[in-house]
């Protein structure tokens, strides 16, 4: 009776060692590596484009992982050129980085871009389509004599940060960028500072005010106040504290310090976050053929507008309040139209948004849309793509180029997973998956070992 007991037990071991070598396989032709944590992240966030001039822009953001960031541009949607770091360029050789800072020179004024992100092994695209930017028109007047901006940061146990950049911006002007050297010193030049729509250069009086960001490779930022009279030097900065240097040089105890508050990067309250078409709202109806078409921009800024169906196209400027309206120049017909309106956000983005609505026979019963109008949220989805094998056309060094657009503490991006040829992106990693895994491999051994224990006992 016993022996009979024996010889299941190696049909038993069998069994189990077959459901370990399945629950395994199983496991890696979905896509896990049982033996691979999550990876960190290496989306691209808080990516803004500073330093506009007529030749020049630089794109700057920020990566949880230390990865290799470029970018592949050019003046179509080929491409064709590649922009390495700043810190690279003289050598051309890329390396990893937190931060990222990227100094695309030798452009043509007047002239949009197309470019995508290549960060880490994945190539990041504005919703599925390139990013664009346009560099801004020539300044006749010379550089100034100013004096560059300038001081040191130091982390709050004392030493230098690791990787750290710093933003500045003015009332009514630019936001320039630059790195900060290992040292803790940032150098921004201000003498060839423009106005905020990049047509003519700003001068700077000594009262004027300068609202300054500083962020660090592990997060930590500051948020700082000061005179155009006090940039050189700025008081050494701590971060993750905030000063207003224009009441004193120590920090502020708290961002109520201040009578009406800490005020957020930028100064400039009148912009909007992103652009908008608030008329026509989502489908939208109309029974007049010739509607009022209206929404929000940049001051001052170009908006370019496009209406499908019946095509007509328009360029319109926003008032000083970021104001702005069109209306068909012929009446259109009735059925389903969309409009199309392109224009640079806060960030130097140059976005698009559609919106779709219907135009009745005049004296039909009309419809109006319940669906409020949504402020649009500008997207990454990222994408694969094969790594640019073109060399650098960037050789030069030093700081970046001054150039516009104000920038804001808050993320402005949302990063989302899309699909490349009808396939989701695999993960590089999942947490979840790896007990799965350890139980399918603890099983698999614990077939063998159950196999050859009772096999030997026949």
């Amino acid at each position: 009776m016993v022996k009979k007991n024996i010889k299941k037990f190696p049909l038993l071991g069998i069994v189990i060692l077959v459901l370990g070598i399945v629950a395994t396989a199983a496991l890696t032709l979905s896509g896990v590596n049982p033996f691979i944590r999550a990876a960190p992240p290496e989306n691209p966030e808080n990516i803004r484009i500073t330093n506009i001039t007529d030749t020049s822009f630089t794109l700057t953001y920020e990566t949880q992982a230390s990865v290799i960031g470029t970018i592949a541009y050019g003046k179509d949607q080929l491409l064709g050129q590649v922009g390495l770091d700043d810190r690279d360029q003289a050598s051309g050789s890329p390396a990893q980085y937190n931060i990222h800072s990227i100094t695309i020179r030798d452009l043509q004024p007047q002239t949009k871009y197309f470019f995508s992100i290549l960060s880490g092994k994945t190539t990041y695209l504005n919703n599925g389509i390139l990013f664009t930017t346009t560099t801004g028109s020539p300044v006749s007047s010379k550089p100034t004599s100013e004096e560059p901006l300038s001081g040191i940061l130091n982390m709050p146990d004392g030493t230098k940060p690791h990787e750290a950049i710093v933003y500045v911006t003015t009332d009514g002007g630019q936001t320039l960028s630059t790195l900060v050297k290992s040292t803790g010193l940032y150098i921004i030049p201000l003498n060839t500072i423009r106005k905020s729509n990049g047509s003519e250069a700003l001068i700077l009086t000594q009262n004027a005010k300068l609202q300054m960001l500083a962020i660090a490779s592990d997060n930590s930022q500051s948020k700082v106040i000061l005179l155009a009279g006090q940039r050189n030097p700025v008081p050494n900065i701590t971060l993750s504290s905030n000063y207003d240097f224009t009441l004193a040089s120590t920090p502020l105890a708290s961002t109520s310090a201040l009578p009406i508050g800490f005020p957020e990067f930028a100064l400039d309250k009148t912009i909007s976050a992103t652009p908008q078409i608030d008329t026509p709202k989502d489908n939208q109806t109309f029974t007049d053929s010739q509607p009022l078409l209206q929404g929000q921009a940049l001051p001052n800024a170009t908006v370019d507008i496009t209406i499908h169906s019946n095509v007509i196209t328009a360029q319109v400027i926003a008032d000083q309040q970021g104001n702005w309206t069109y209306r068909p120049p012929t009446p259109l017909p009735p059925g389903e139209h969309t409009i199309t309106i392109t224009t640079r956000d806060k960030f130097g983005i140059l976005q698009t948004i559609t919106k779709t609505f219907t135009i009745f026979w005049s004296g039909t019963q009309v419809a109006e849309a319940a669906t409020p109008s949504a402020t649009p949220t500008l997207k990454i989805t990222p994408t694969q793509a094969p790594t640019p094998t073109l060399k650098p056309t960037q050789t030069t060094t030093g700081s970046p180029t001054p150039g516009f657009t104000p920038v804001p503490t808050a993320p402005h991006f949302i990063l989302t997973p899309t699909t490349t040829g009808g396939k989701q992106i695999p993960p590089t990693g999942s947490e979840s998956a790896f007990p799965a895994a350890l139980i399918g491999l603890v099983t698999m051994g614990a077939g063998v070992v159950l196999f050859l224990v009772t096999y030997s006992g026949l």
